[in-house]
């Protein structure tokens, strides 16, 4: 079975590691704009091959993709990682 290529954003909480396994580049925007909105700090997002990518290159990606949004696009799943937060 084939493995689904995701964008991954990922951001620290004061009780652990938050991260979204996003299907495209715009779930993936929205979800490192959510982080940023609620403060959460050492925020990456990886493309799906794994190479990090600034708030500019994805809005490049997004931008520059041709496609409108789909509408039926999954949304990106929250892949809560509790682990403790180092001061």
């Amino acid at each position: 079975m084939d493995q689904r290529r995701l964008y991954v954003v990922r951001g620290a909480a004061k009780n652990g590691i938050i991260t979204y396994k996003c299907p495209t580049a715009e779930w993936a925007l929205r979800k490192l704009r959510d982080l940023k909105t609620a403060e959460r700090q050492d925020i990456t997002v990886t493309d799906p091959d794994g190479a990090q990518l600034t708030e500019a290159e994805l809005i490049s990606i997004v931008e520059g993709s041709g496609a409108a949004p789909a509408d039926e696009a999954l949304p990106a799943a929250p892949q809560i990682t509790r682990r403790p937060a180092y001061a």
